[in-house]
């Protein structure tokens, strides 16, 4: 029995060998790898010598900034002293308008005729000016000038004729800045004047209404002085309606 039972043996030990060696090379299963976290990559530094090898550029200033304000419309002093006018109390631009009165008159109205006498209104007069060139040390000013007087011739008795006289030039004068508040100038007016007479009283001595045009011209002198910015007194001389005119004058 033994004998039959070890071929058996024999046999299943055969079978077996097979699966016992594929049992024993058999690996076991690999574990699932673990994933890392990559790291970034570090950025890469620059060396000195690599940067002071170019040169940095110089940078340009930054340029000033526009001004805004009224005093960015001034021209610059090198400029302006070229056309600006001297400083005085007429410069080019100013204006002033002169309210006067005229004493004196340059035209006889009738004194010694017939015996009788005459008198003579002070004259009104208004003038305006504006000055608008530098002319050498001065400035140059152009304007005009408007003036009325009236007078009389008496006869007696009644017998009066009534004259009037009106006058209107234009002006152009030179100024010249002495001090700061005083303004002195000289010039030349041209232009026409207007004459009338009436006559009041009796039929006698009645000659009617009559007027007349004439050229005026006349040269002046004179001066203004200023209280304030805007306010001063004026004299001229001249042979234009009157001999001497005075007033007040204001400037703007």
């Amino acid at each position: 029995m033994k004998k039959a039972f070890l071929p058996l043996w024999a046999a299943a030990c055969v079978a077996a060998a097979p699966l016992t060696a594929q049992a024993q090379t058999r690996k076991p299963a690999a574990k699932p790898p673990v994933k890392t976290v990559a790291k970034p990559a570090p950025k890469p530094v620059v060396k000195p010598a690599a940067a002071a090898a170019t040169p940095a550029r110089p940078v340009a200033p930054a340029p000033a900034p526009t001004p805004t304000s009224a005093s960015a419309s001034a021209p610059a002093p090198a400029a302006s002293a070229a056309v600006a006018a001297p400083a005085g109390a007429f410069g080019v631009g100013t204006n002033v308008v002169n309210l006067g009165i005229g004493l004196g008159n340059r035209y006889g109205y009738g004194t010694g005729f017939l015996g009788g006498s005459s008198s003579v209104s002070p004259a009104l007069s208004v003038s305006y000016e504006r000055g608008i060139l530098p002319l050498g040390p001065g400035v140059l000013g152009v304007g005009a000038f408007v003036g009325y007087q009236g007078a009389s011739y008496d006869l007696g008795s009644g017998d009066k004729w009534q004259y009037t006289d009106i006058i209107v030039t234009l002006r152009g004068a030179f100024h010249y800045p002495f001090l700061e508040n005083l303004d002195a100038y000289g010039g030349v007016g041209v232009g026409l004047r207007h004459a009338g007479v009436s006559f009041e009283g009796s039929n006698v001595y009645d000659i009617g209404s009559t007027s007349g045009n004439e050229v005026a011209a006349g040269l002046f002198v004179g001066g203004r002085y200023f209280f304030t910015p805007g306010i001063g007194a004026f004299a001229e001389l001249g042979y234009d309606q009157t001999y001497l005119k005075i007033g007040l004058s204001a400037k703007f």
